[in-house]
This record gives C-alpha cells, sequence and structure tokens, in this order.
C-alpha cells in the first residue's frame, strides 16, 4: 500500500459513533462511494499504450459500449471473437513487444498494419445491427459508432492517397475517405489489420469492453499477463495513447487485493482483517487518480492489486464475510495503513509522516514474537562505509565533507527511530527527522533498528564528541547526586520519556540492525496473522491495531 500519508483530516476527539445501520443518504455525507463497482488504473500515464489485447479466459466474445457517469455499462455493438485487441486511431503495427508477448506498437515491427485512413459509405444505421449486416457486405466493411450514429466503414489504410486510390477503385457514388477525431479507437482481432468495431465519442465518452456476450458467467480476461474480473475502458487522455482501466465490482477488487498482500493460505480471520483494511483505505482513497480517469492505480501507490491470479476460496470468503465493513473513526471512515511486520511495536502516524490521526497511534505489539520464524528477514543488518553515507547526504543537497560519526539521536516512546545525526570531520552535522524519513534514506526496512561500528561511543550534550563506552563516566541525577554510570545507560528525551540510550558511531564503516518490515503505522499483517493463530478474530485485530475504532 501506499508509504506516505497524503494528508490529515482534522477529527474532534469524541466518542466513536455506534450506528446499528446507515441510511442511504448518512453512507454518502460519510464518504462511502455509492457505485459497486471501482475504476482501477492498469497502464497509464507514461507507460499508456498504442494499443491493449485481451483474450478470453471464462467466458467468450465481448459486449463493446460505454460506461456512464455512474459506471453502468451501456452496449452499443459485440463480437464473439475470443481474442481482441483495442488500438488508438493511429496507425499501428503488430508485432513482439517488450513484456514478451506481442501487440500493437507505433514502430513498423511487421506487415500487419491497421491504418488511420477509412473509406465511409454513404447512409447512417439506427442500431448496431443494421450496420453489421450491412457490413458484411463489403469486403473489409466494419460497423462505426461516432457520436451517437452507427455507420459502416471499410479498409485500414496508412495513407490518405491509399485510401483514395481505394475509393476511385470502389466507385460507389457518396462514398468518402474518413478518419476519426483524436479520441477514437478501433477493435481488432488481434493479430490482424482486421477492424470489428470503430469507436468515436470524442473527449466526452471513452469506449468500454465488458467481456462476456451477457451476464450468465462471472468472466475472466487476460490483459499483459494477468486476469482479471470485470470490464475495461480505454481513454486517449489529451488524445495520446491509451489509459486502460479495469472497471471491477468493489468485493471483486478487495478479493484480490487480500490474495496479493497476504498469502491466501493465511487463518482466515487474518484475511478477514485485510479486507476490511483493504476496503476502508480504498473507500477513504478513492478518487485519487479522478484527473488521469480512475480511481485507484494498481500499485503501492494506493494499493497493490495483481488481478484475480491468486484468489482462491480463502480470499473470496474473507471478501464476501465482511462484505460492506469498514473501520470507521468518529463517523468517518479511516485510513488504514498497513505493512509487514512491526518488529515489536507499531509507531504513531504523527512520528512518521507528520500530522495527526487519533487512531493511528503506536502500540506495543507482543504477538509477532509468537512466530518470528515464519518470517522472512525479520532480523536484518546494513553495513555502510562512510563515504557512503556521506555520499547519502550529499545527495539529498547536504554538504558533508568526510563524515565522522552518526547516531541515533531520537526514539519515539515505542522504540522507533524518530531522529538520525551525522557529523563530519569539520564539526557540521546535519539531523533527519521523521521515522520513514530515516528509514527511507538509509534504505532499511523499518524505523526499529540501532547503529553500531567505527569506534562506537555515546554522544554527551550534542557537542559532537563520543564517549567509547560509559565505563569511568557519571552522571548526575536531578537532586545534584554524582554517581558512576554502569550496565546499559537510560536518557530521558525532551518529552520526559525514558528511552534506551543508544551508542552513536564514529569510524569508517557503520551497521544498521533492525527488526521488521515496512513504515509501522496501523496493521501488522503478520501480527494479524500471530494473532488470528492465537485464536483472534479480525475485530479483535483490527481494534488492536487502530485506536478507537468501530467495525460496521
Amino acid at each position: 500500500m501506499k508509504k506516505k500519508l497524503m494528508k490529515f483530516a482534522a477529527l474532534a476527539l469524541a466518542a466513536v459513533l455506534t450506528l446499528p445501520a446507515l441510511s442511504t443518504d448518512a453512507v454518502r455525507a460519510a464518504g462511502i462511494p455509492m457505485s459497486a463497482s471501482i475504476r482501477i488504473g492498469l497502464t497509464y500515464g507514461s507507460d499508456a499504450v498504442p494499443g491493449a489485447n485481451l483474450l478470453n479466459s471464462t467466458g467468450s466474445g465481448y459486449r463493446l459500449g460505454y460506461y456512464d457517469d455512474s459506471l453502468n455499462f451501456v452496449q452499443l455493438g459485440y463480437t464473439t471473437e475470443t481474442g481482441i485487441s483495442v488500438v488508438k486511431t493511429q496507425n499501428v503495427w503488430y508485432g513482439p513487444l517488450s513484456n514478451g508477448l506481442s501487440g500493437y506498437t507505433d514502430t513498423q515491427t511487421s506487415s500487419i498494419a491497421v491504418g488511420c485512413y477509412h473509406i465511409q459509405l454513404p447512409g447512417a444505421y439506427s442500431t448496431f445491427e443494421e450496420a453489421a449486416a450491412a457490413a458484411v457486405a463489403v469486403p473489409g466493411g466494419f460497423p462505426a459508432w461516432t457520436d451517437g450514429t452507427y455507420t459502416v466503414r471499410l479498409g485500414a489504410y496508412l495513407s490518405s492517397e491509399e485510401a483514395n486510390t481505394a475509393l476511385t477503385a470502389l466507385g460507389v457514388p457518396d462514398a468518402a475517405v474518413c478518419g476519426t477525431s483524436s479520441y477514437g479507437v478501433s477493435v481488432v482481432k488481434t493479430g490482424t489489420s482486421t477492424i470489428l468495431f470503430q469507436f468515436d465519442g470524442d473527449a466526452s465518452r471513452s469506449l468500454g469492453v465488458m467481456p462476456g456476450l451477457d451476464n450468465s458467467v462471472k468472466t475472466l480476461t487476460w490483459y499483459a499477463k494477468r486476469k482479471y474480473y470485470g470490464g475495461f475502458r480505454y481513454q486517449r487522455v489529451s488524445g495520446g495513447n491509451l489509459t486502460v482501466v479495469n472497471v471491477v465490482d468493489r468485493e471483486d477488487y478487495i478479493n484480490c487485493v487480500i490474495s496479493q498482500e497476504m498469502s491466501p493460505s493465511w487463518p482466515v480471520e487474518a484475511l478477514k482483517a485485510q479486507a476490511v483494511t483493504a476496503r476502508s483505505y480504498a473507500a477513504s482513497c478513492t478518487g485519487r487518480h479522478t484527473s488521469s480517469g480512475f480511481d485507484l492505480c494498481a500499485t503501492t501507490h494506493c494499493q497493490a492489486y495483481p488481478g484475480a491470479g491468486s484468489v482462491n476460496d480463502n480470499t473470496y470468503r474473507a471478501a464476501q464475510e465482511t462484505s460492506g465493513q469498514y473501520v470507521w473513526y468518529n463517523g468517518s471512515i479511516a485510513e488504514t495503513y498497513y505493512f509487514s511486520s512491526d518488529g515489536g511495536a507499531t509507531e504513531s502516524a504523527k512520528n512518521v509522516w507528520g500530522g495527526n490521526l487519533p487512531y493511528l497511534v503506536g502500540v506495543e505489539d507482543p504477538w509477532e514474537a509468537t512466530v518470528v520464524s515464519k518470517i522472512s528477514n525479520y532480523n536484518w543488518s546494513y553495513t555502510f562505509t562512510a563515504d557512503e553515507l556521506a555520499a547519502k547526504l550529499r545527495a539529498s543537497g547536504r554538504n558533508c565533507g568526510t563524515l565522522a560519526g552518526v547516531r541515533v539521536s531520537e526514539y519515539t516512546a515505542n522504540g522507533n527511530v524518530r531522529a538520525l545525526t551525522f557529523t563530519d570531520t569539520s564539526g557540521s552535522s546535519w539531523t533527519i527527522t521523521g521515522c520513514d524519513s530515516c528509514r527511507i534514506f538509509l534504505g532499511v526496512n523499518s524505523p526499529r533498528f540501532t547503529i553500531t561500528g567505527g569506534s562506537g561511543g555515546y554522544y554527551v550534550n550534542e557537542d559532537g564528541s563520543a564517549l567509547s563506552s560509559v565505563s569511568g563516566a557519571y552522571a548526575i541525577d536531578g537532586s545534584g547526586n554524582v554517581s558512576a554510570i554502569s550496565g546499559t545507560p537510560y536518557v530521558i528525551t525532551g518529552s520526559g520519556t525514558e528511552v534506551l540510550a543508544s551508542p552513536g558511531s564514529t569510524g569508517d564503516s557503520f551497521t544498521v540492525s533492525g527488526t521488521g518490515n515496512g513504515h509501522n503505522v496501523g496493521m501488522s499483517q503478520w501480527g494479524a496473522y500471530a494473532m488470528a493463530q492465537a485464536g483472534k478474530t479480525y475485530v479483535d485485530i483490527l481494534k488492536f491495531y487502530y485506536t478507537g475504532v468501530e467495525i460496521r
């Protein structure tokens, strides 16, 4: 899921509202999208494509049309072909792609081309069936839908000269060479130059494709090596390449997200907890990519969405048995962040990204310790040279010379690193603040770590010098008594919190050793696994990791 908190809403610290049921108006007011479907961006931006292939996996044929503003599918036509491609109405060629598949590109890689010049025959039709019947009577003919009107066109020529030559040879009065707007697309039989249907809704409508000739079968469709439920929409943003969007039922989407975020073989109560967090997170973030024509992307910028390749009875059960349930705080759906493992304690969002959300408060986590043997790379370490760390500082705009030392200058109350201080040999120092900033700067697994190496040492009063050990050192207590320090010392932070003192490191190499994996905000997935193994319910899990919430 997304690693950075986008924004924090202002929330009153009042008691959570407890409502047995929500009216439609209340649901809208609470911010839950009313559509049963959600738009997931699969290919967009710089990755938008000239052509996109679809192949039936379950179900056969395709319905062709568009999605209205409520994501209802409006059918305009159909095809019984098993494999189709949608291409932009510019010249494209069929050939090998960089992902190992074949498809349509802007580069001539074969003699199979779909040109953007056509011949339009005279006349218009009120139905797809009438246009399709007329198209069959003409070699190379196909039905086209342009701004609400069906016509018949033929041919796919690479130049206007080629199209005009064909027009002269055709000899049909009132026929004319034509193209489309920069928003037009053609549906072709994959691997050929044969156009099955052409769609041009200008900027206001984009082609929708619904797999299956009716709704009698729950379809699965191959796109870019993955199988997807639901339908697809193809938008040419600003007249460019195709943005490919999966329009999918929300519970099917949740089913698929669960299968990516947790192993489908995990206990069902853990999968249910993941279902509710994924559903809540999706609802709180829906519309993040509205400017690109969809709600959420399929990457960890939103939530990892791999299609339906790994779903099973367990993930389906988890989605269905929690259907419609969200995590609520004070009458609003919570932004339910989650991650792999916390190494012993989660962290408050304010210490990780800044701001404050009262349900994202760090908690000591005893559960992961019961399943440590199952967690890959739970304990980890990285070694950096002084030059490598100095280079990181310089790359971030900090003018570091020869690095002299690095230390953890602040831990949170839960024992996660909140600040790192670096010092060079000239006495200059730089402090990086924020749990996630520290983790990302070093490129380590989590903010729960210590730093050792070099000659080592304990830093005193931030004067830049270090003691190699506490042996022979003295401290003054609040009453003015002086006593020798022994054992492992503790310190009082500026906030009055007592934490274990961590030695700083000086020298040529530094080892960062830690536990856990992720940003540590919200639900630990391995903690959820451990709680489920111990007999806890998904509600128990969610209320443990999210403070003061209700599940309904």
